[in-house]
């Protein structure tokens, strides 16, 4: 994960995940499988949440995902 991606996930606000899960529940990958504005929500809330635990140990995140 890139430091700006690390960064921004370590200090976003619950108001910025659910902005920024709208857009992203819109693209074509997310739409054709029916992810809810909700769900990414809720995937970003899950990152927010390692990308803090792992700062606060020391560590980077790795993240992966196939669709």
């Amino acid at each position: 994960m890139s430091d700006t991606l690390f960064d921004a996930l370590v200090t976003a606000a619950e108001d910025d995940l659910v902005r920024f899960a709208e857009p992203w529940s819109k693209t074509d990958e997310l739409r054709q499988i029916r992810i809810s504005v909700e769900v990414a929500a809720d995937v970003l809330k899950g990152l927010v949440g390692l990308a803090q635990r792992a700062r606060a140990s020391g560590q980077r995140l790795y993240c992966w995902w196939a669709l």
